[in-house]
């Protein structure tokens, strides 16, 4: 990474919610609602000026996009693969012979990926049930679910963000969102996370051609057409509780730097593309085969960092793993999916399933 978002990037691309959070497939704008919901007056009473007044019909979508939110980049100018070629295990239990195959996902997509292969299409097609981070599908139609989100991410013990950035954080952050539509002083009972998290989908809905339903999304969908049982691996508290995971150094560090950086839009294409091309080409490492890490962290951050990074992934992924054997104990032939950084470095959720005495085998 050129600039340091690795702490942002690996919770854009480690959480389900993250995703869903931009309104499931992307609509640069064109659709005003989904345009507000990526700002953070999605989940308040707070009314704003309406970021679209006085365009017209004829308006573009990336007109629109870039008017609400800045300049945006085509995602395709930097993708070199269209082939797909995701991360894929198959793990056995070698005293009952029950199976299932863990896939390596991306929670966001260009739009000019091809099919999926004939042989994850034949895996699934064959399997009872998939299991996914979290059913995004259906919390986007459960109101009680939503507002259960929501309230996650306020502060319970009464506080307010100011209180946990700096002024000249706080001052920036609401500098920002003025500029798209509108700050509102209710927003302030919002954790650090949930400002991270929509600095984020406010990037990805910049980057045009980029699918925001990804892999999961697909199958999730795919399931429910064919009748196939959709299995949440985690609850809603759990990736509401990752995201918000920072310590309120770390969490004033990323929104701060972030914010600087929300112009460099080509740069964040770059960033996005080359998770992408890792993911297309079948890494199962991502986290050690990209150039993502944490030299540009300040020391005395690291340990921050460190912390942020066990709640993100290592503790969701012994979660995980424990899902994973609790499938193959009971039998279940299923298609078992999470992001593709939870198969990242010796705590992957494939590297624990082989600890725990299971054959794992990865597919060409």
């Amino acid at each position: 990474m050129k600039k340091t978002r690795t702490a942002a990037l690996i919770m854009a691309f480690a959480m389900a919610l993250s995703a869903a959070s931009c309104g499931g497939k992307k609509k640069t704008a064109s659709d005003k609602e989904s345009a507000k919901e990526t700002t953070a007056e999605v989940t308040t009473e707070a009314s704003a000026a309406d970021p679209t007044e006085g365009t017209t019909e004829d308006t573009s979508e990336e007109e629109l996009a870039e008017n609400m939110f800045g300049s945006t980049a085509d995602i395709n100018d930097f993708v070199k693969t269209t082939d797909i070629n995701p991360p894929l295990w198959k793990v056995t239990d070698p005293d009952s012979g029950n199976s299932i195959y863990l896939l390596g996902t991306m929670h966001v997509l260009p739009e000019k990926a091809k099919d999926y292969p004939e042989k994850l299409m034949d895996i699934y097609n064959n399997c009872e049930a998939i299991a996914v981070e979290y059913d995004t599908v259906a919390l986007m139609s459960d109101a009680n679910a939503m507002a259960e989100m929501t309230q996650g991410f306020i502060y319970k013990d009464g506080s307010k963000v100011t209180e946990h950035i700096s002024d000249e954080t706080y001052q920036k952050l609401k500098d920002y969102f003025n500029s798209v539509g509108g700050y509102n002083e209710m927003l302030d009972m919002y954790n650090t996370g949930f400002f991270i998290n929509q600095l984020n989908s406010i990037m990805l809905l910049r980057l045009e051609n980029l699918e925001t339903s990804g892999t999961d999304t697909y199958f999730m969908e795919l399931a429910k057409k064919d009748n196939k049982e959709v299995i949440s691996i985690e609850t809603l508290d759990t990736q509401v509780k990752a995201l918000s995971a920072y310590s309120d150094d770390l969490a004033d560090y990323v929104l701060s730097d972030s914010l600087d950086e929300m112009g460099n839009i080509d740069e964040y294409a770059e960033d996005i593309a080359e998770i992408y091309e890792l993911w297309a080409n079948g890494s199962g490492d991502i986290l050690f085969d990209s150039d993502m890490d944490t030299d540009d962290i300040p020391e005395d951050l690291k340990d921050d960092y460190d912390e942020y990074k066990k709640t993100m992934l290592n503790d969701r992924n012994k979660g995980m793993a424990e899902k994973a054997s609790e499938l193959l104990k009971d039998g279940k032939n299923c298609l078992f999916m999470v992001g593709a950084l939870h198969y990242s470095e010796d705590v992957g959720v494939d590297n624990l399933l082989e600890g725990m005495g299971y054959t794992v085998e990865k597919i060409a």
